[in-house]
């Protein structure tokens, strides 16, 4: 009875995630490079999901060290996810050298929804 069981909640498991939406991003990972003189550097990207997810999404930023380097992207929030490719800005400001990293997140309908992964892997180089 135990091992149906196991049987059949992997089944339903499996389901479950292979239906949920993945994110495609066409750089991934990408790099933004500027001088630190200069204080800030841009990039362009752009997402889709597959399956569509067809509410809401927002895009996240973090970084790894929040005090010397901050990410945000333009714009940060989408009437949906797919099935074409979405564009976006990534703007990265900081005056002190130095090779960060970062990530940017498409979550469902608010800064606080389910995360559609992967996510992008950013690096900034300030030089």
């Amino acid at each position: 009875m135990i091992s149906i069981l196991s049987v059949s909640y992997a089944s339903a498991a499996s389901t479950a995630s292979s239906s949920s939406s993945k994110a495609l991003w066409s750089t991934n990972p990408i790099t933004i490079t500027f001088s630190h003189t200069a204080g800030v550097g841009s990039a362009s990207d752009s997402f889709k999901c597959a399956p569509p997810y067809t509410k809401p999404v927002v895009l996240t930023t973090t970084v790894n060290m929040p005090l010397l380097v901050s990410l945000t992207t333009s714009p940060s929030s989408f009437p949906s996810c797919g099935p074409s490719f979405t564009s976006f800005t990534l703007t990265a400001h900081s005056t002190t050298p130095g090779t960060y990293s970062g990530t940017v997140t498409i979550r469902q309908g608010s800064q606080y929804g389910t995360a559609i992964l992967p996510s992008l892997t950013v690096k900034i180089v300030v030089t």
